[in-house]
């Protein structure tokens, strides 16, 4: 049960509209969260995975989901164009710096905005010889990449060159895999019932940081279909790898080219949000982790090839966890996105049209953040955690960044959110 607290007046409209929503995913799939292969015992209306095949820990067991017309949802308005008053902004920025204090965090970035304007800030360090951290630094936003590549895969949909019930491997001419039979709709909700990228992978990474992976090398890096399409929810970074590669294939372009294109350069923010790769140089200034802060990867192979954190983690990564942004781009591309900006207002419903699995198409839930609903993404991975929220009852949307890989980017955010708390 996710609590939801009793918005202000000007915001009731919205949270209905957000519990109608909600009230949607009634008719969604059935889910068994499981550790190991489903039993005999499992609800008859689940697929079983194959017998041969182990359920990898925290996979759900999922039925399959018919009905995939969802509500509405309300868009945000326009961007705003002034910042917030000086009272939230010294109360926001007083929220930063006690939250590095009390974590011991190495830094903090943040940015907000809501209706009545824009806030960004910087606390603590994150360079060689104590740099201190700055709005302005470029950072590895990691998994909330996943959110950016759902988006394009949407309006890809939008313009009839994708049909999201397809099969994905209609969509991959020329690559050889096995896409296990799901569609384009499974692989964005994490039901394709491909595992994770195998963990040697992460190894030969850190051994060789300069190195550009090439499509093969990261094709050789996804595991072998551990269940059938939408049998299980798993959360599968190589899935997210195909669609970018069928993203290339319907578009003739690059993936970094046609999310230029299609979801960054319309909205404005082309300049400094990127999918990191060897014919780019992500932009300065860095955010870097300092010691302590970035383990397992050496502090000195930071940015090696001009990405981050590296370009061998930023190549092996592609659309899953490869884009990099500063904090204030990504809050915007976050606010355009739910202002119905990026993809449609119906694309948008069905990103956010949420299961038991708190995943959607590209689109985490969180029900234990605030007391109301939150959607957005996380990201993570070494040195770096991102999070891009949008709090609907709230009418708000804050991006966060931490240079540690295993800090708790939720308590930050939360801590940041609680300063403008209506």
């Amino acid at each position: 049960m996710h609590n939801r607290a009793v918005p202000s007046r000007p915001f009731r409209w919205l949270a209905l509209c957000v519990t109608l929503l909600a009230a949607c995913n009634t008719a969604g799939p059935s889910v068994t969260t499981t550790s190991q292969a489903p039993s005999s015992a499992a609800p008859s209306s689940a697929v079983a995975p194959p017998s041969s095949s182990a359920v990898p820990a925290g996979s759900f067991v999922v039925s399959p989901k018919p009905d995939t017309s969802v509500s509405p949802v309300p868009l945000l308005g326009a961007l705003p164009t002034t910042k917030l008053d000086a009272a939230t902004s010294k109360r926001l920025q007083a929220a930063l710096d006690r939250s590095v204090a009390a974590r011991a965090g190495p830094d903090l970035i943040a940015a907000v905005i809501t209706p009545d304007g824009t806030w960004a800030g910087a606390t603590g360090i994150d360079g060689p010889k104590a740099r201190p951290a700055q709005v302005g630094d470029e950072f590895a936003i990691a998994s909330v990449s996943k959110m950016v590549l759902a988006a394009i895969v949407m309006r890809l949909a939008e313009q009839g060159k994708i049909e999201l019930d397809a099969p994905l491997a209609s969509y991959l001419h020329g690559v050889n895999v096995d896409a296990n039979g799901a569609t384009v709709r499974q692989a964005l909700a994490m039901r394709s019932g491909l595992g994770d990228t195998i963990a040697s992978a992460f190894d030969r990474v850190r051994a060789d940081c300069g190195r550009a992976w090439t499509r093969e090398d990261v094709l050789a890096s996804i595991p072998t279909p551990f269940a059938g399409p939408n049998t299980v929810f798993h959360y599968s970074n190589p899935t997210y790898k195909l669609l970018g590669f069928a993203v290339e294939d319907v578009t003739g372009q690059s993936l970094a080219a046609a999310l230029k294109a299609e979801v960054l350069d319309p909205v404005g923010v082309g300049d400094r949000m990127l999918l990191q790769g060897p014919h780019s140089t992500t932009p300065k200034p860095w955010a870097l982790p300092i010691a302590a802060h970035g383990d397992p990867l050496e502090l000195s192979k930071y940015g090696t090839g001009g990405a981050l954190p590296c370009l061998a983690d930023a190549t092996l990564s592609l659309g899953a966890a490869g884009m990099a942004s500063d904090v204030s781009s990504l809050a915007r591309w976050g606010w355009d996105l739910f202002a119905g900006h990026v993809v449609s207002r119906d694309s948008l419903a069905s990103m956010m049209d949420i299961g038991a699995d708190d995943y959607g198409l590209g689109m985490q839930r969180f029900g234990d953040f605030l007391p109301e609903v939150v959607y957005g993404h996380t990201g993570s991975k070494d040195g770096y955690k991102a999070i891009l929220v949008y709090v609907p009852a709230r009418q708000t949307v804050a991006a966060v960044f931490i240079n540690d890989g295993s800090a708790d980017e939720i308590n930050y955010a939360r801590d940041l959110l609680d300063a403008i708390r209506p």
